[in-house]
């Protein structure tokens, strides 16, 4: 539950709708919270989510749609927040799995709460996607956020209204109006903002009339508290009434039935100097967050200086105008709440600043792609996937504004292309596939970045069974490469056409196509593509049982990582050597190879990589430890369900997990290694992984 927008203020009132919604999703599997803008339905959704943790022991994920414009990239949105992985290497046949299978099957036996936040823009996409998932898992709970209802059977609606707010014409005990949660609200921001601040008997019948002057909408009730920084209550009244007065007039609806929320967020952009309100349009150009760093290279310039972005941010950050999200990986990020972001994003296109700003955020994360590609094999590497994680949104919309610009085709597909190894990483080949493919057909120049995309597209669609899909891709890279003198392009496609031989069964002719690609890549000083070749062709040499070959390459590509301290490609290099040691009958040594490389999948949250190194792990442990090994097999079996990749895809895997099974289940008898087995699925992965890495290996 990390990701979880609850920010840093205390949560106030909606007792009873929280009463409401837990005794809803006792009785149903889908509740979707409805209501105006700003009344709140985001932030009671985290709540609930927080307070009902412990009935959700299968996970509790909160999924944000409001940056989405594509009903296309709903159930992708969903799968990347689960880490929800597709089948990659595609061996023997093409799967026909898609992204919501991958999702289906990553929850399939989880008493889980998925949380829908912001549907209303893409309710078509939700209620089909919430209707699959409902239907195919019968444990799962479904929160969804929306204006409009979803319309799925079953489902079951929960108006959020405004917090009650005390109507000061009437006759109540003070204490009466201290009570009301609109009143409570205001109470506890303003004393965030201001420290000191409490309702007096002066001060809670104005408090009173400015809550119920907005309608008890708490988004308009926190703008309105912080301004007690700088001005007392009485004064935030009379400046409210002062500018809700005349619009009230124009539309001839009256104060009660004025939009409060968007009246509030217009009052609040009066209320900034000069400075606050151009940089609040500027950072409307970023999608998913900024850093500060972000924050001073693009929205820097035309009279804010460098320097003076960290202060104006502050400022806006007293003002709730942006928020603060301390993340547990990298660094302090700031976000803008949709509506204000909206807001900033009309103010944006309607000023002088508005091609410049997509310009300058294109230009910068055009660079963050740059130095990323430039340099694949980073120590770095773990740090930069979770920078990716963070900067998906924003990477997005930056390629596409370079696939717009006047040549700007192969910036765009160089962002692509880094998007698509990101999504490779973490085991959604067809997002990544989707980017790449969307960015080729809008760019078709003949250059480098147009080759390089097209051997990553063909080793995608490789890596998803469809061989003559990327077969096509490869050698389309190939004509190009040759037309343009591109060597690095043809090294990747015969290394890639390697690869089609190997899913193919032509291991020799994989392993000549290989040697060549390597030899190569070596020569150039192609570090990333060596120790890639290198494991695959420790791959290819177990399938033609050269074992102690295996564990040549393997060892080789390992150094190349080791060197580099490139985190995710070491733990690859680290399970391919593992098992070619096992092969040979190193246990000790593949032993220590694979917890190694458990590690650091588990760390870095690879969900393909923990199920092949708990598996290989455990067919080092079945002589000396039978019951840990086959309870580590349980436990690899759920997570490769939950990721749907079947489990003959190599032929050398297949036999010898065929193998340690008849091994474990003679050893234990076959109603002991049942129970056992099924005692590993239904325990917590967290808990298998750190019991098996704080013990020793053991040794044949």
């Amino acid at each position: 539950m990390d990701d979880l927008p609850v920010g840093g203020n205390r949560f106030v009132g909606r007792g009873e709708e929280l009463a409401a919604a837990k005794a809803a999703l006792r009785r149903g599997r889908l509740l979707t919270l409805t209501g105006g803008p700003g009344v709140g339905k985001t932030r009671l959704a985290a709540q609930l989510a927080l307070r009902s943790g412990r009935s959700f022991p299968g996970g509790v994920w909160f999924v944000e749609l409001a940056p989405l414009r594509d009903e296309e990239m709903v159930a992708d949105a969903v799968a990347e927040a689960l880490r929800a992985e597709e089948t990659t290497l595609g061996f023997q046949k093409p799967p026909t799995r898609s992204v919501i299978d991958a999702v289906a099957d990553h929850v399939s036996d989880a008493r889980a709460l998925l949380i829908l936040d912001n549907c209303e823009h893409l309710v078509g996409a939700t209620a089909r996607l919430a209707y699959t998932l409902l239907r195919r898992c019968d444990r799962l709970r479904i929160l969804a956020t929306s204006r409009q209802t979803l319309r799925v059977a079953g489902e079951q609606v929960l108006t959020v209204g405004p917090l009650p707010a005390p109507d000061p014409d009437d006759i109540q005990p003070p204490s009466a109006a201290a009570r009301s949660d609109a009143v409570r609200l205001f109470a506890d921001r303003a004393a965030v903002a201001l420290r000191g601040f409490r309702l007096t008997d002066d001060n809670r019948p104005v408090v009173a009339r400015l809550c119920h002057r907005l309608e008890g909408n708490p988004l308009a009730i926190e703008l309105a508290a912080v301004k007690v920084r700088t001005m007392p209550v009485e004064q935030i009244l009379r400046r409210l009434d002062g500018f809700l007065g005349p619009l009230a007039e124009v539309s001839g609806a009256g104060a009660a039935h004025l939009p409060s929320p968007r009246s509030a967020i217009d009052w609040s952009h009066r209320l900034c100097g000069p400075e606050q309100r151009t940089l609040w349009r500027r950072l409307a150009v970023f999608h998913g967050g900024f850093d500060l760093g972000d924050a001073e290279v693009v929205c820097s310039g035309r009279g804010i200086g460098r320097e003076d972005v960290g202060r104006i941010v502050a400022d806006l950050v007293d003002m709730s105008i942006v928020i603060r999200e301390p993340h547990e990986h990298v660094f302090l990020r700031y976000r803008l709440p949709e509506m204000i972001r909206e807001f900033g994003a009309e103010e944006l296109v309607h000023s002088s600043d508005d091609a410049w700003m997509r310009r300058r955020h294109g230009e910068h994360f055009l660079r963050i792609a740059e130095r990323i590609e430039g340099d694949p094999m980073s120590r770095h590497q773990a740090g930069s996937l979770a920078h990716l994680h963070l900067e998906c949104a924003n990477l997005r919309v930056a390629a596409d504004h370079h696939l717009s610009a006047p040549g700007g085709g192969a910036s765009g597909l160089l962002i692509s292309a880094v998007l698509a190894r990101y999504y490779l990483a973490i085991g959604l080949v067809s997002k990544g596939r989707f980017w790449l493919d969307r960015a080729l057909d809008r760019s078709s120049a003949p250059d480098p970045a147009r080759a390089r995309a097209l051997w990553t597209a063909g080793w995608l669609t490789l890596l998803q069974g469809h061989t003559t899909e990327g077969l096509a891709r490869l050698g389309e890279c190939r004509d190009l490469a040759r037309e343009i003198g591109d060597a690095s392009a043809l090294r990747r496609v015969a290394q890639f056409t390697g690869l089609a031989e190997i899913f193919q069964g032509h291991y020799d002719r994989a392993r000549l196509l290989l040697t060549e690609a390597l030899t190569d890549h070596h020569a150039a000083g192609d570090e990333d593509g060596e120790w890639l070749t290198l494991y695959q062709l420790a791959l290819v040499s177990t399938h033609l049982e050269a074992h102690e070959q295996a564990i040549a390459y393997g060892e080789r590509s390992l150094a190349i990582c080791r060197a580099h301290d490139a985190a995710w490609a070491e733990a690859h290099a680290m399970w391919m050597t593992g098992l070619a040691n096992l092969w040979c009958g190193h246990i000790a040594r593949a032993g220590r190879l694979l917890r190694e490389a458990l590690g650091i999948k588990h760390a870095l949250e690879d969900r393909w990589g923990i199920t092949r190194c708990m598996e290989a792990l455990a067919w080092t442990l079945a002589p000396s430890r039978p019951e840990d090994a086959a309870r580590l097999l349980g436990a690899a079996h759920r997570v490769r369900r939950s990721i749907g990749s079947p489990p003959d895809q190599f032929p050398a895997l297949m036999d010898a997990r065929l193998r340690w099974r008849t091994y474990l289940a003679d050893a234990l008898g076959p109603d002991r290694f049942d129970e056992i087995y099924r005692d590993g699925a239904d325990r917590p992965l967290d808990e298998l992984v750190a019991r098996e890495l704080g013990e020793p290996t053991a040794a044949r």
